[in-house]
């Protein structure tokens, strides 16, 4: 088990996805960009994934980013357009 495995929300499956996708670690996560991570599982998959997918990439690459990630601030429906929205207007 990896250490993308730390990161709320990423299971077995999600963490075979980003290494499938060249990202096997938090440390190479953190210059990924969530919204391409998702397009391409979503062509490797040959049909778009649910926006759940795209929401826990954002979250896994927010986690890989913070010095000191508290994982209770790192839930996947934090990272949900209406809620990125929202915090775009505070």
């Amino acid at each position: 088990m990896g250490d993308l495995r730390m990161v709320p929300g990423i299971g077995a499956k999600k963490d075979q996805e980003l290494t499938e996708l060249g990202y096997g670690s938090l440390a190479a996560l953190k210059d990924a960009d969530p919204d391409e991570l998702y397009v391409r599982a979503s062509l490797k998959q040959g049909a778009p994934l649910d926006k759940c997918v795209l929401y826990a990439f954002r979250c896994a690459v927010a986690f890989a980013k913070d010095p000191a990630p508290n994982p209770d601030n790192y839930r996947w429906w934090y990272f949900c357009d209406e809620n990125s929205k929202s915090k775009k207007g505070k």
